[in-house]
């Protein structure tokens, strides 16, 4: 009987600490998994160590034997959860995800802007919500670390911390590879000729609203945000940055321009003169009227 199959179709099953193994089969009996305690003792013999079944989730697969299946509990097979930071998310936005997820546990601090790598995790049930983000910071420090070791001799950012905050902006004004470097090449520029960075999307942040939602008071304002008004980078980062945006970083795209605005159409159109500019953001403001 050990060697018949015992599970028919795929099952989903949690296993908690120190359930016994009577427990065990009593609560597979309600997944339509039908074992008697006498088969279940006999295939525990078979084993070459002590049947110790592990907690955790289980997916267990169909068409597997007893002996399959206590093995599987055995060598702890546990389902492999998995969480994703998308590119452009804030810290608003990772602390309520990772909250939210019921397989991860434990409390976390209020969490610093830019410092965790956009990627997908795996993570087994249970696991600490704390030791995630680690891996996660981890993970950014490297890359950041590798970008800043490629970085040219004459960059105009000072220090890593630079580095993560402009990542952060390009990150936010453009999702696209091709656009990110030359939005980096244009906020380079513009910090090299010592000019306002005059990004919609730090003011966005600093007032915590939509970009289309910007007022002319929130332009003249002196908050911290404001690239308008303020020279320079803003204090912290505005996202965390994925790897096109620092990579955008890493070999710069040597450019004249000074100035982009949106086509409408996800992309941008670049320009080295105001004049252009101003025609550029007539063809934007065509594009919108165009959809009404």
């Amino acid at each position: 009987m050990t060697n018949k199959v015992v599970v028919f179709s795929e099952t989903y099953y949690l296993l908690n600490k120190n359930t016994s193994q009577k427990k065990i089969i009593s609560e597979l009996k309600t997944k339509n998994i039908d074992i008697s305690y006498i088969n279940w003792k006999l295939a525990s013999l078979s084993h070459t160590k002590t049947f110790i079944p592990k907690a955790g989730e289980y997916l267990i697969p169909k068409n597997i034997t007893l002996v399959q299946l206590q093995q599987i509990f055995h060598t702890g097979k546990t389902l492999t959860r998995q969480f994703t930071l998308v590119e452009g998310s804030t810290a608003v936005d990772l602390k309520k995800k990772i909250l939210k997820n019921p397989y991860l546990t434990g409390k976390i601090r209020e969490l610093e802007e830019g410092i965790y790598k956009p990627d997908t995790y795996f993570f087994k049930l249970g696991f600490p919500r704390s030791k995630l983000l680690n891996q996660m910071k981890t993970a950014q420090e490297k890359f950041l670390n590798s970008v800043w070791k490629e970085k040219p001799k004459d960059f105009i950012l000072k220090n890593k911390n630079e580095l993560l905050i402009l990542a952060s902006i390009i990150q936010k004004e453009s999702g696209n590879i091709d656009d990110s470097k030359l939005v980096a090449s244009v906020f380079i520029n513009r910090l090299k000729n010592k000019m306002k960075l005059q990004s919609d999307v730090t003011l966005a942040y600093g007032f915590k609203v939509n970009g289309k939602n910007i007022t002319r008071k929130m332009l003249k304002s002196t908050n911290p945000y404001n690239t308008y008004k303020l020279h320079g980078l803003p204090p912290t980062p505005i996202s965390y940055p994925g790897e096109n945006a620092l990579n955008a970083l890493r070999n710069i795209e040597k450019t004249e321009y000074i100035y982009f605005v949106s086509d409408g159409n996800g992309r941008h159109r670049f320009s080295k003169t105001y004049s252009l500019h101003k025609k550029n953001i007539k063809l934007w403001k065509d594009t919108l009227n165009k959809d009404k």
